[in-house]
């Protein structure tokens, strides 16, 4: 089957059963507050501008900081949610759908829940080896700091930037392998980057489109964070529009995502194909 059937395919059975963007847009509207709040602290905390910071008032800071800390706690949750609970359950929904049955949240849940301990080392496999290939540009970009080498810097952010983006690559389809098949950890990690590999081409499109989409969020908010104010209202109400827009819109995109690579895997390795 051709790469264009199964993005029809993919598109067909999100449009036959749209309960399937349930869980990412609650994840998107948790997901809100921090995109909204992240850009009023990295301002606040004027990171641009260090030297105004010795100029801030030291209980004003504590409370600023005490505030951050719980955002990033909150953020930390709602990442855990969505990457080791709702993009897991993906693959099994997309099952359910192949077999013509009623969605039905609960059963995948459950069905995560069976699988957390492959799921959960798989991902977390991943995220040290994502670390691990930006340690080194890391080393690199504190040293260039250090030594106020421009040159050096931008080099340092473009591959720690192009690493990233192999990563996310080459573990595109960790989760329909670390949930559908029974391998341990070890055999999924091997068989994700080998099927990756194999659709590298269609795979790297949409992680693109995903970062894209991503990217888009967050300027938006930082615009309703630096152009807010009481003569400006219309202005941010017309971003704030906006970005709720961008924010459905990424819910709908990222569950065809994680759609589209369950299909990936059920068509092309897996030879399962879905009844319209």
């Amino acid at each position: 089957m051709s790469f264009v059937k199964v993005l029809l395919n993919s598109f067909v059975l999100l449009k036959k059963y749209p309960k399937l963007i349930v869980p990412k847009i609650l994840i998107a509207f948790f997901f809100l507050p921090i995109i909204l709040l992240l850009p009023m602290y990295i301002i606040n905390f004027n990171v641009f501008s260090p030297e105004l910071l010795s100029q801030t008032d030291s209980l004003e800071l504590i409370g600023l900081l005490i505030q951050l800390i719980f955002l990033l706690l909150f953020t930390f949750l709602v990442y855990f949610i969505d990457s080791f609970v709702v993009n897991p359950m993906y693959p099994f929904l997309v099952k359910q759908c192949y077999k013509c049955e009623q969605i039905n949240f609960r059963k995948a849940f459950v069905s995560v829940v069976e699988r957390f301990g492959t799921i959960f080392a798989a991902l977390i496999v991943f995220s040290v080896l994502l670390f691990a290939s930006m340690l080194p540009f890391m080393f690199i970009l504190v040293t260039a700091l250090l030594l106020q080498n421009d040159f050096l810097i931008y080099v340092s952010i473009i591959v720690a930037a192009i690493s990233i983006f192999i990563m996310l690559i080459l573990f595109y389809l960790i989760y329909p392998i670390s949930s559908l098949e029974k391998f341990d950890f070890s055999k999924t990690i091997m068989h994700t980057v080998k099927s990756s590999l194999k659709h590298k081409k269609n795979v790297t499109e949409a992680v693109v489109i995903s970062l894209l989409l991503s990217a888009m969020s967050y300027l938006l908010a930082f615009e309703m964070v630096l152009n807010s104010g009481p003569g400006q209202i219309v202005f941010t109400l017309v971003l704030f529009s906006l970005l709720i827009c961008a924010r459905i819109f990424t819910s709908v995109f990222s569950t065809y995502q994680y759609v589209l690579n369950a299909v990936f895997y059920l068509h092309l390795e897996k030879k399962v194909f879905f009844k319209r």
